[in-house]
């Protein structure tokens, strides 16, 4: 990969990672049925032919790959720069059913697919991909500042990478007022990625629908909340977003260990309220088994860190 072409590679990349998840679903690929309805611009572009946007509206370096020492067979005589691409991709189908079917073929490609690349000559560029969990307010205000009114959307983080220097990006160093201090780097497997995307949508999914509850109901649910993990809402949810930033970078997530098990103890306690009602109806069968499934994919989670 060209240092120069990074963002021309990872366009390539991710376009054709969404393409190919459209196609592996057969509503999906009905809906979309070419790559030209797909806009590599803003939503607020979006006409008529298009049913998806894949929109780039930031670019961060990250620093801290800076600090890679050139390897003794390298040509390079600086290391290579590291960016963290950030894509909003929307639909515009003109119908709500057909804008979430094309979400969620992408979303579970994307859960499964950690990384990606894209061959460019002999060379192939990799990708490292996260799906972002934007709040309500951050994602209002990126809408705001397109100038386009509010839809349904998924933020993806796609960092770019050195196909010679995955080895080298693991033992990254962090400079601090000036003295390099070592950063310790944490070989992740790709299940702990699908396991920590599981506990955040699940998560999300949850403060998001309680923040859109009745005020006594969602005011209650805060303050039990807060009560049996010690953290708000708000703070649980950032706390899962860095987690996932750490994951991203090889950094280690040992100062999550404890938010992660309040989250479980949480959990545990709904679980107990729901065994303790006296009558078990089948609709609150059904709700034992999928509080029962979120305690044990956060344990799976916790036990994958732990490693």
């Amino acid at each position: 990969m060209s240092q120069k072409d990074f963002i021309t590679d990872a366009d390539t990349a991710l376009a054709n990672l969404v393409w190919d998840a459209l196609q592996k679903v057969s509503v999906a690929k009905n809906i979309a049925i070419s790559q030209e309805q797909v806009l590599f611009s803003s939503p607020k572009s979006a006409d008529k032919t298009r049913k998806l946007s894949i929109f780039l509206y930031n670019i961060t370096e990250e620093k801290t790959a800076r600090n890679v020492p050139p390897t003794v067979d390298s040509k390079e005589k600086t290391p290579p720069h590291t960016f963290a691409l950030r894509y909003l991709i929307s639909a515009f189908t003109g119908n709500d059913k057909d804008d979430h079917a094309l979400l969620e073929a992408i979303i579970n490609t994307l859960l499964v697919t950690p990384s990606t690349g894209d061959t460019t000559g002999t060379k192939t560029a990799e990708f490292t991909l996260k799906v972002d969990s934007l709040s309500p307010v951050e994602l209002s205000r990126l809408w705001i500042a397109m100038g386009t009114p509010l839809k349904i959307s998924v933020g993806i983080t796609v960092y770019t990478g050195h196909p010679s220097r995955d080895s080298e990006l693991q033992s990254l160093t962090q400079v601090t007022n000036g003295t390099t201090a070592p950063q310790t780097a944490v070989p992740y497997t790709k299940n702990v990625d699908v396991l920590y995307q599981t506990v955040l949508k699940t998560f999300t999914e949850q403060s998001d629908g309680w923040k859109n509850r009745n005020i006594v109901f969602r005011q209650w649910v805060f303050q039990n909340f807060k009560k049996i993990t010690n953290m708000s809402v708000e703070e649980m949810q950032i706390s899962l977003n860095s987690l996932g930033d750490k994951l991203a970078r090889h950094e280690s997530a040992d100062q999550f260990i404890k938010p992660l098990n309040q989250l479980n103890a949480y959990y545990k306690q709904q679980l107990d309220q729901l065994k303790g009602m006296q009558r078990v109806s089948r609709n609150q069968g059904d709700n034992l088994d999928t509080v029962k499934a979120w305690i044990s994919e956060v344990g799976a989670l916790l036990e994958a860190l732990n490693r």
